[in-house]
């Protein structure tokens, strides 16, 4: 074959995949497709026997900048929730409408280091919660005198999504309907150096809280279970 034939053949094949590419290309965002998300009216300010406490919202940390969270995210909450018992529990909230490569969703065990904080341990669980399981990973992160366990788990579209590939091949399986999954970020903390009380009472929360929503919004942070166990 001479050369400029086979130039010709390449650059015609590149063509045809930039084309492929492009028209392959999701381009219908799920989050345009049902109500919008608005994450201070679906989270009550009390519940269980928990109450917000506004005036500590200085307690919450946030692992990213300002300029970061905007690019990333359409909304973020956080709130800090105190209990009779005076124990303080901190949630924040991120939500994505576009789970795109360059606009994922950033986990705390990332965010967290690069504020200066130590990550000590790492482990995946489960929260059982009114007969749904939901996979969380829970890490313990300390600065200074701070020791700050973590609870999260992350959402794409209506799956909430566990480690490693998981997340990945969830909005790959969306970008081939031709679909742009959104995403969310449900992160609860509390400064305790005791990690295991802390994890009991973030269970404890998460549970309550999700409990006082109603089914449509409960689906928006934790997934459509029946999808999931058909």
């Amino acid at each position: 074959m001479k050369p400029i034939v086979k130039n010709f053949l390449l650059l015609a094949l590149m063509v045809a995949a930039s084309g492929l590419a492009v028209a392959m290309r999701p381009t219908h965002k799920i989050a345009d497709m049902g109500p919008p998300v608005k994450l201070d009216a679906m989270i009550p300010t009390s519940f269980g026997e928990w109450q917000e406490e506004p005036q500590n919202q200085t307690l919450i940390v946030d692992p990213q900048q300002k300029e970061m969270i905007d690019k990333l995210y359409n909304q973020t909450l956080t709130r800090t929730y105190i209990n009779p018992q005076g124990y303080r529990v901190m949630l924040s909230i991120a939500y994505g409408s576009d789970q795109s490569d360059a606009k994922q969703v950033h986990k705390p065990e990332v965010c967290y280091p690069a504020q200066g904080f130590q990550l000590k341990n790492k482990q995946h669980g489960q929260l059982e919660i009114q007969g749904t399981t939901i996979p969380v990973t829970r890490i313990e992160t300390s600065l200074g005198q701070r020791n700050e366990p973590v609870t999260y788990w992350i959402t794409v579209a209506d799956r909430v999504v566990g480690p490693g590939l998981d997340k990945k091949l969830t909005e790959m399986s969306f970008g081939l309907q031709g679909k742009i999954p959104d995403g969310l970020l449900f992160r609860i903390s509390s400064i305790d150096s005791e990690s295991n009380q802390a994890y009991e009472k973030q269970n404890a929360f998460a549970g309550q809280l999700l409990g006082s929503l109603t089914p449509e919004n409960r689906q928006k942070f934790i997934g459509n279970q029946k999808r999931e166990q058909q």
